[in-house]
């Protein structure tokens, strides 16, 4: 079980889906329940890197040297971390969801009387929010977590294919049209090149065929260098590698996060709903680590999954976009990713560290001094889940 800590039976809110369930061409199976936490870490001791010229240590020292990055001087100040209640590949159990917070190395009670979750958030997400009341010092530390269940995809690409523009698409996907914060869709380089791919004839093809020709040039034209994760000393992870979909489109180079964000970017131009997911997953050196894939809305099925960075290597470039295509809209694996935000940073007012890491925080009242942040993920399989309940 989780950590004892804050439950809340009281956070069912009454809002939309993020996704509803699948329909027509698209399934989801093979449930499988997890209990996660997310534990982030700020310390403003921050170690010297082993060949930093300001790191004056004895090769025989284990440890390197530290500067300090400052105090944290905090008062009202709010922590901020995505939930996504239920997604059409993932239902969180509300009930389920505690939170932790420490001070400078003391844990705080106060918590189960201030923490809440907000909603009204882009997708139909929602965000818990553990408010810090007042603090001087340099660690602070922080924790969520919840139970959710999972579920692999699966399409019939025929089907697919045969599903038309609609005449407008439903407002509850019209986020999935906006640009946000490292995916630039509305940049002219990503309307002119759907119309450079398309030959102008963007409508003239079925929606699902046409994200399949748009994603197919992302994965020709970026070079994904990197795995997108920011490790430091003996593998400990800071964050996310990311620059975003324009800087990516221009240089042709960006980690599987940007790849993510230049195909999202791209749908978004051709105007097909679209969206990031950003979730955590066991790698195949058995750690947990944070993991992007995407989505877009078909009408009549709902929002489809693909990895473009699993996709590579695949021989997508000579494939008919009428066949299946691997980790396209059937991902047998998907149950095993937990999706927890649909943005890298929250939408909101918020400062992020200095590497995206989903959270955010407003640290009033003198912003943040410069800090190192640590983050680990816990992720404990429960088996296959109690089924669809639609």
């Amino acid at each position: 079980m989780l950590a004892p800590a804050l439950t809340l039976a009281a956070a069912l809110i009454a809002a939309p889906p993020s996704g509803r369930p699948p329909t027509g061409p698209l399934q989801r199976e093979q449930p499988r329940l997890y209990d996660i936490r997310y534990d982030v870490t700020l310390n403003t001791a921050i170690p010297y890197g082993q060949d930093d010229p300001r790191n004056p240590r004895d090769p025989r020292e284990q440890e390197p040297r530290v500067t300090f990055g400052g105090t944290f001087e905090l008062a009202d100040t709010p922590i901020v971390m995505p939930l996504i209640y239920r997604g059409t590949y993932s239902r969180l159990i509300p009930e389920s969801i505690r939170a932790e917070l420490w001070t400078g190395g003391r844990r705080d009670p106060g918590l189960v009387q201030r923490f809440r979750i907000d909603d009204r958030y882009p997708h139909h997400g929602h965000l818990a929010v553990l408010p810090i009341v007042k603090f001087r010092g340099q660690v602070i530390r922080w924790n969520i977590g919840f139970r959710t269940e999972t579920y692999s995809s699966r399409i019939n690409d025929q089907q697919a294919a045969n599903l038309a523009w609609p005449r407008e698409w439903p407002d509850e996907v019209a986020d999935g049209l906006r640009p946000q914060l490292f995916i630039e869709s509305d940049d002219p380089i990503f309307k002119q090149t759907v119309e450079r791919v398309s030959q102008g004839s963007l409508r003239m093809v079925p929606p699902y065929l046409a994200a399949k020709d748009l994603v197919r040039y992302c994965l020709n034209e970026v070079q994904v260098v990197g795995t997108g994760l920011e490790r430091g000393r003996q593998g400990v992870l800071h964050g996310l590698q990311l620059k975003g979909a324009l800087a990516t489109a221009r240089d042709g180079r960006g980690s599987p996060m940007d790849l993510v964000c230049v195909c999202v970017a791209m749908l978004r131009a051709a105007g097909i709903p679209a969206r990031p997911v950003i979730g955590v997953e066991e790698d195949e050196d058995g750690r947990n680590v944070p993991v992007a894939w995407a989505e877009f809305f078909l009408q009549g099925a709902g929002w489809i999954p693909f990895d473009p960075d699993e996709m590579r290597g695949n021989a997508i470039r000579n494939r008919d976009v009428r066949q299946p295509w691997p980790e396209f809209g059937t991902m047998d694996d998907l149950n095993r990713r937990i999706p927890l935000a649909y943005h890298f940073v929250p939408a909101r007012q918020v400062q992020s560290p200095m590497y995206a890491a989903l959270w955010g925080w407003d640290p009033r009242p003198s912003g943040a001094p410069a800090a190192e942040q640590r983050i680990s993920i816990s992720i404990i399989s429960r088996g296959r889940g109690p089924g669809d309940p639609r």
